[in-house]
Formats: C-alpha cells, structure tokens, sequence
C-alpha cells in the first residue's frame, strides 16, 4: 500500500497507530503454528468494529485483499497473510459478558478461550470446547477454523455452541446472525464457521454454557501394541459409552513427551489411551472402560480421581504439540479424521508409514471422534525431506479418504491441504462452495488463496 493510501487510512480510523508498515518489530505475525511465512503489506491491530468496517470498506475500495488473523495459534496456515494483503488482527476485540439466567456469553473475537472458560466457572457454567492451545487461542480463530478439543467426545466442537455471529463483509456492511437478528431468516452464521476468513471477518460471537461438570476421574491406560489402543476405541464407541474425553496417543508421541516431561509408568508404551469420565455415570463408565480395555490386552491401568494428580496425567496430552516440535529440527503436524469403525486402520497406516520411512512418523489426537494428528518429523527442511514428506503426506490423506474420512478434523484447509481438496470433494461440490465465495466476496478479497483450489 503505498504512502498516501497508509496516510490516508490512518485518518479514517479511530487510533492511528493501530496501523503498522514497519514490521521489523511484528515478526511473529509473520507465520502461525507452521512454517508458511509472508510479509503483509501492512498491519493492522483493530481496536473496534468500527476500525475494521472502515478498513474492510477502504481496501475494497482499492483493490486490497485481507487476511484475518486471530491469535496465530493455527496449523494450517489459514492466517498467514495472502501475497500483497494487508493482515487485520483482531486480538484487541476482547469485550465479554457472561448471562448466567440465559447460560449464554458475548464475546469479542480476541477474547481467548481460556478466559471465557475461566469467566463462565465463576458462574458455575462451562464452554466444553477445549482446543490444546486453548490458553492462547481465541474464540474468533476457534470459530474460523472449525476447532474441536479434547472434550469434544462428549460436549461437541465450537459450532455445536455458536448462538449467534456478528461479521463484516467484504463490501464492509456488517452481517447479523443467530441471535444477533432473533434467529430470523436464513442460517448464515452456519456458513461463516470453518470458513477461515473467506467469507467474511467476524466481530462478536455469541456462545452457549452449559452447567459446570461433577467430579471428574481420570483414566490412564497403556498398550503393547498401537492397534490394541485403537481398537479399544472402536469397542468403547460402539458399545455405546461415551466418556466426556478419550484420547490416544501412539508410542513414539509418547515418547517425545517423555522427552519433555518426564510420566511415571509409561517408558515403555508402545500406546496410552486417556479418559476423562464426569458426574453421576462416572463410576460406571470408568468400571466399562477398565473391562473394554483388558479385553484389548492392555498392559497398565491407572485410575486417578485426586485432581492435583490428575491433572499431571493430562499435560502428558497438552504437552505434545510443543514436545513433537520439540523433538524434531523440522515437523508438519496434519490432522485427519475418521469413522470410529476405522480409527484402528488408520493407526496401523501410521505405524506402517513410521516403519518404512526415514522420517520420525507419529501421531496423537482426539480418538472420540476418529481425529488423528500425525507428525512427520525430520532433522532439516532439505529438499529430499521435504519430498518424502509430502510423499507420505499423500499416502495419508488419500487414505483417510478411502476410509471414508475427512482432511482435518480441525486444524482447517487454509494453505497446508488445498492441493488435496479434490480427493475429498466432487466438482460439484467444489463449485458450489466456489459460487458462495464469490456471493460473499465477488472481488475475491477476502484471505485469497485459502481453502479453495486456484
């Protein structure tokens, strides 16, 4: 953008310096959680809806894409600023009101997950969506990206609790849905969810809480053998249980956790599977479990109901993204979902890939709903491993699609899965969602280069 355009932008809004062209300072707006990396024209960190329906307005007006960015917590690239944008954080917008009678919440798209979950608990309420970056993360980017979590086996993922969005078009009128316009109308906000910033820049969020959960117990459970974990999932699942969280992580992910934080009892896991049971079926649920999982041979079993200890058997999970990253010069984390019925399939396919590639191959994720985030690991970025990389990256996800599955469960499409789309979608399909992109944004503005193929 060039001077005069900056300047007289500047003017327009309400803080000036919300602005920035320098950004020798703003490296990490840089990138995500990836390795995807571009130089915004400028940035902007709005302090109000006003600032960005006057910025959206003003760079239609000029022909300026815009990428939308949360808290960069993402791993698909998806806010990674698009080639000649102006990048538009809305961080700042953290207003947040809890309404214990109604068991609801308004929320600025800055607000971080966290604080909404600590702010709802004051009330004795809850917002179960618990993404593993949940204390960085914020509600604008969950809601963007689809997020899931680890509760989401039994509570749902972050669409499963939007009341109501409020957001700005392209053409910088501002759009009301759910909630905001009485639920009246159309479905809107249903198509703003996921959609990474395609459609439109999203400004107040409203959210439903639920009554906090009773006692908690935590079960811990390991493996000889990967197949085993994953197929005591499949059993649970299909015999109907439903514990509020279920999740698997393979040998080699253990160990990287080990690596980064030491666990009793688990040197030798070739997997664990974590369980998380609630409230009045929590001492049946946990007596099925323990059954389920010695049929599958299970070879360790900790139930722990102190929730001091408890709690250090759950930073085992939420220290694995940092811990694989950890471990390996170079890591491109991928998820993929599944049918319960076909979880144990795409474990073994892991376990296969780690076996014949010399890339340190993993994975780990939120077996309740079959989502499975598998990490390929190298000690460099070089050309031969970024080739075997995508070789296997392949192999993966054409996979997951012959098993009926999906190319994320929650991490999004953004950059790093566009080339895969059509092993997924139909031309039909594709076109469709084309034809809503070009309703919403017939300039092609808005974070281009995301989600759908060129």
């Amino acid at each position: 953008m060039c001077p005069e355009r900056v300047s007289k932008l500047r003017k327009l809004l309400g803080a000036p310096d919300s602005l920035i062209t320098d950004l020798r300072e703003h490296q990490s707006y840089l990138t995500d959680a990836t390795y995807f990396s571009e130089t915004p024209i400028s940035l902007l960190l709005a302090e109000s809806v006003s600032d960005i329906v006057t910025t959206v307005d003003f760079c239609g007006q000029h022909n300026v894409p815009i990428t939308p960015r949360g808290a960069g917590t993402g791993l698909s690239g998806g806010c990674v600023a698009s080639e000649g944008a102006l990048l538009l954080s809305t961080e700042k917008l953290r207003d947040l009101q809890i309404d214990p009678s109604d068991r609801s919440a308004v929320c600025g798209p800055g607000v971080i997950t966290k604080e909404l979950q600590d702010a709802a608990a004051a009330y004795g309420l809850a917002y179960p969506p618990d993404p593993a970056s949940y204390e960085e993360s914020t509600l604008g980017g969950n809601v963007a990206e689809g997020a899931g979590g680890l509760s989401c086996n039994r509570f749902g993922v972050t669409k499963d609790y939007i009341l109501g969005l409020e957001a700005v078009l392209a053409d910088g009128s501002l759009l009301k849905c759910g909630r905001f316009c009485r639920n009246r109308g159309f479905s809107i906000g249903d198509i703003l969810i996921a959609s990474e910033g395609t459609l439109a820049i999203i400004t107040r969020i409203a959210v439903r809480l639920i009554p906090l959960p009773g006692q908690d117990t935590t079960i811990l459970v390991a493996f000889d053998q990967p197949h085993n974990a994953a197929q005591t999932v499949a059993d649970i699942n299909a015999a109907g249980i439903i514990p509020t969280v279920m999740e698997f992580m393979d040998g080699d992910a253990v160990e990287c956790s080990n690596q980064y934080e030491q666990t009793e009892g688990l040197d030798n896991a070739a997997a664990i599977l974590l369980f998380e049971t609630s409230d009045v079926e929590t001492e049946l649920q946990t007596a099925q479990i323990g059954r389920l999982c010695q049929d599958n041979n299970c070879s360790y079993l900790r139930i722990e109901s102190d929730p001091a200890r408890a709690e250090a058997l759950w930073q085992i999970r939420r220290n694995l993204s940092l811990a694989t990253k950890d471990a390996a010069a170079y890591r491109i984390s991928e998820d993929v979902a599944v049918p319960n019925s076909h979880f144990p399939a795409l474990v073994d396919l892991v376990a296969q890939m780690n076996a014949q590639s010399s890339l340190r191959i993993n994975s780990y994720g939120h077996a309740g709903d079959g989502n499975l985030h598998v990490n390929f690991m190298a000690g460099s970025d070089s050309p031969e491993n970024m080739a075997e990389i995508d070789r296997w990256v392949e192999k993966l996800m054409r996979r997951t699609v012959e098993l009926d599955g999906t190319l994320t469960g929650e991490h999004g499409i953004g950059l790093a899965k566009r080339a895969y789309l059509d092993l997924e979608f139909d031309s039909s399909t594709l076109g469709a969602m084309m034809k809503i992109k070009s309703v919403f944004d017939p300039h092609g503005l808005l974070n281009p280069d995301k989600i759908l193929p060129h």
